[in-house]
């Protein structure tokens, strides 16, 4: 599914509501190793090295995958249905597969390589779309498409003096467009992440995988 780039135009504003001072200038420099740290993370996504990936990610992505390990266990219905599409989604996911396999080890690694690495609308958006050169601000990173780079579908941030990427500020923008495409069939954020887990996910949600 590729993403089309007028699915992010409401970003854009937001990006333009920012804080009152000037924005930090570009740093050219910085933006090439962002462009070489964001390279590595997709080949270890190519080759499937979910155990390699927590490395690359940014402390609020990791405190965002315990989130949703210890949602997918325990949170009830109504709390579920008021999450953003992407983490209902996201915990759908991890409830389908400990449902079909009792054994599923559900930290981080294995959660990394299943909304990841098996999720064809991220896998296939990490790795097949066009992206445009990286911008640098400060700590902070971003990368669009190609066709419309200064739209950011990809962020960072630099902690320890290392890129990470922000995974969890990342996938909103990733899955666009398959809310988008869902929202045209259904009216929840949790009707829309059904229809998508089940028509290209391939995975049926019961009813018990709403219940905790």
């Amino acid at each position: 599914m590729r993403i089309h780039p007028a699915l992010f135009c409401g970003f854009l504003l937001l990006a333009a509501c920012g804080g009152s001072g000037p924005p930090l200038p570009e740093d050219p420099a910085a933006g090439k190793d962002l462009d070489a740290f964001f390279l590595r993370f997709r080949q270890r996504v190519q080759e499937g090295k979910a155990d390699s990936l927590p490395a690359y990610l940014s402390r609020e992505s990791l405190d965002w995958i315990d989130d949703m390990r210890r949602a997918s266990r325990t949170e009830a219905p109504a709390y579920l249905a008021e999450r953003p599409f992407y983490e209902i989604l996201s915990i759908l996911a991890l409830r389908v597969e400990r449902r079909l396999n009792p054994g599923f080890d559900d930290r981080p690694v294995a959660i990394l390589d299943k909304l990841v690495i098996q999720s064809w609308p991220v896998k296939k958006s990490l790795l097949k779309s066009e992206i445009g050169e990286a911008k640098v601000r400060g700590e902070v990173g971003e990368i669009g498409l190609r066709e419309a780079p200064n739209v950011p579908v990809f962020q960072f941030i630099r902690e320890g003096g290392a890129w990470k990427f922000h995974l969890v500020k990342s996938l909103p923008l990733i899955l666009q467009g398959a809310e988008s495409l869902a929202r045209q069939r259904k009216p929840t954020h949790l009707e829309q992440a059904i229809f998508i887990l089940e028509q290209f996910g391939g995975r049926t949600v019961l009813a018990e995988d709403l219940k905790r």
